[in-house]
């Protein structure tokens, strides 16, 4: 990054000590040598709590930390002697099922450290509803939700401050984007409004949040991305400060596919947003054997001459199978004529479609060949959930196309975010019709973009008023008031869609396989 404009900064100042003629307080001296630079400066209490007898033993020679409000700047740490080569900021991806944390150099925008870990909100349900009901008009339930949030955000603070040997205490801000939901269970507020019609939030911005009095172990405040809607959080408002429609003349689509599905379509003159329910499918939460993406999983699946093979994270024995191997799985079943349009095996096929307990299904590692000596299965019960979650999400896709009046092919970048869209197949995606029939050099894989998005803001403080003007522009579509919505994800329940000159590339290659005429 050329420009830093981090979200705070620091001084260092050599202030002359009070003497005869000169009586002003310690606070009012500190001030003096800011206001030409700053103007209105705003202590916060136990910042002035600290001034005696820090100042007087660091001989006057102090650094100070500011971040700017909406009315000027507040004074949120005071320390002895030069310590500008010391700032950083946290950054923080809350997501539902896994949180990552990045520590940021503020000087050079250079990342300090990162750490992962599974939320432990899980705890209360895989799901987010679960959450939500678990919550519901439950004071204690809301606390021990939210002191979980806050223990996993400490738990990767300490991780952090163990792999880069700077603690933690001295991060000057924080940055956290994360789902309407997620950020309200930070806040241990009751989330049940996003759930219940009108499906209106308690909030939508939370402004400046003091970081001790969250309970959180950092200095200074906290920033949570601001949400647009219900199902549109600010991790959304992350991914759209990376990918940029906004600044662009070209039509572009965001897709983030994980436990929701939002989508955002525009360029400079509008966007139109939508957001659902996706379910854990797409995270391998569907089936049995179904799994995150961890060591053991099946997270790629190939089908030559009739016979199936399997990769592995890790390249250990299977233990079950994330996303990313389940698109696989069926795209390539379908190619070869394991499965039907409609998802159902074609038993006949291979030995690998196995009857259990009344129900058909793949088996991808039988007892020999899993880490587990158990048989992993994917059912057609397995099958029929995966393909209601790509149903929704394609129609969600589809229904904001219509409503602007575009194609498909009108789309000229579409930027995929999220740990499912990094890691997935391209061709297998289309090929199943989770997304659109483009050509490949018009997608564009952003990665983790909720987490590089609060990255972005903390090395650059104009991004906080462009993060506001995104959440004021996006007009939100309530997907659930269509009228037609359910009739398209019947027609989305086949394999790639009914419609196959949708996907042209997909058509030619069934084509070429004789799987159509």
């Amino acid at each position: 990054m050329d420009t830093i404009r981090p979200l705070s900064v620091k001084r260092f100042l050599k202030i002359g000590p009070p003497g005869y003629g000169d009586i002003r307080g310690d606070q009012e001296r500190i001030l003096a040598e800011l206001s030409e630079e700053f103007g209105t400066v705003c202590f916060l209490p136990e910042i002035r709590e600290k001034i005696y007898p820090l100042c007087r033993a660091a001989n006057w020679e102090i650094t100070i930390t500011l971040i700017k409000n909406k009315n000027g700047w507040d004074l949120v740490e005071l320390e002895s002697g030069d310590q500008r080569h010391r700032h950083v900021g946290i950054a923080v991806d809350l997501g539902s099922t896994s949180v990552a944390m990045q520590m940021v150099d503020l000087n050079t925008s250079a990342i300090l450290g990162e750490e992962k870990m599974l939320n432990q909100q899980i705890r209360f349900g895989d799901d987010i509803l679960s959450r939500i009901f678990y919550g519901k008009d439950h004071r204690s339930h809301l606390k021990e939700i939210q002191e979980t949030t806050l223990a996993t955000l400490n738990q990767l603070l300490s991780q952090l401050e163990e792999k880069t040997g700077i603690k933690t205490k001295t991060a000057t801000v924080t940055v956290i984007s994360g789902n309407t939901t997620m950020i309200h269970f930070l806040l241990g507020i009751d989330a049940w409004p996003i759930f219940e019609y009108p499906f209106a939030p308690v909030f939508n911005h939370t402004g400046y949040l003091n970081a001790r009095e969250l309970g959180l172990g950092t200095s200074g405040y906290v920033y949570c991305m601001p949400s647009v809607a219900n199902y549109l959080g600010g991790d959304t408002v992350s991914g759209l400060l990376m990918a940029g429609l906004h600044k662009k003349d070209e039509l572009g689509l965001f897709i983030d596919i994980g436990t929701n599905g939002e989508m955002v379509l525009g360029n400079r003159d509008f966007l139109i947003a939508g957001a659902g329910a996706a379910g854990p499918a797409l995270e391998g939460g569907i089936s049995k054997n179904g799994m995150k993406a961890s060591n053991g999983a099946v997270d790629r699946v190939v089908i030559e001459d009739n016979v199936l093979r399997v990769r592995t994270i890790g390249g250990v024995k299977p233990l079950g199978i994330c996303g990313s191997g389940i698109v696989d799985l069926i795209a390539q079943m379908l190619l070869n004529g394991w499965i039907d349009f409609s998802g159902r095996f074609n038993s006949g096929k291979s030995a690998r479609i196995v009857k259990r307990d009344g129900e058909y299904g793949v088996l991808y590692a039988d007892r020999n060949e899993s880490g587990s000596h158990e048989e992993l299965l994917f059912t057609q019960t397995d099958m029929s959930q995966f393909i209601d979650t790509k149903a929704a999400a394609s129609t969600m896709v589809e229904y904001l196309l219509e409503r602007v009046g575009v194609e498909a092919a009108e789309v000229e970048r579409l930027y995929v975010s999220g740990a499912f869209g990094t890691y997935i197949n391209l061709e297998s995606a289309i090929t199943i019709g989770l997304y659109p029939d483009l050509p490949r050099e018009r997608f564009v894989f952003l990665g983790n973009s909720s987490l590089d998005g609060a990255v972005s803001l903390l090395t650059d403080s104009e991004k906080m008023e462009e993060a506001i003007r995104l959440q004021k522009r996006i007009e939100y579509l309530e997907f659930g008031a269509a009228d037609d919505f359910l009739s398209r994800m019947f027609a989305s329940r086949f394999l790639p869609h009914t419609d196959f000159n949708r996907y042209p590339t997909v058509r030619d290659e069934l084509k070429k396989r004789g799987r159509l005429r």
